[in-house]
């Protein structure tokens, strides 16, 4: 008897994949459709994958790789940015 989580089937793991994968792009769709087209790109490429019968992991392991490595930039870039705008509308660039 295990105390662990229950492993999903592979289906199921591949169901669960393409359903966040689904969210996570509907949620760029509604608030960073530019900035973080480059990662919508990853993600729908992946979640292409992910839907195939026989999906080559290899392949969305590194484009799932690739995305985190994007968002992670992103995400420590943001303050940054924000700060950036501050600074414009100040001056009365933006």
């Amino acid at each position: 008897m295990t105390n662990g989580p229950v492993s999903e089937t592979p289906k199921e793991s591949s169901s669960s994949l393409v359903a966040a994968l689904a969210v996570s792009l509907k949620a760029i769709d509604e608030d960073y459709k530019e900035e973080l087209r480059e990662i919508r790109e990853l993600l729908e490429e992946a979640k292409k994958e992910a839907e195939k019968r026989e999906p080559n992991t290899v392949k969305l392991k590194a484009l799932l790789e690739d995305a985190k490595k994007i968002v992670e930039t992103f995400a420590a870039l943001d303050p940054m940015w924000q700060a950036i705008q501050r600074v414009a509308k100040m001056v009365g660039i933006l």
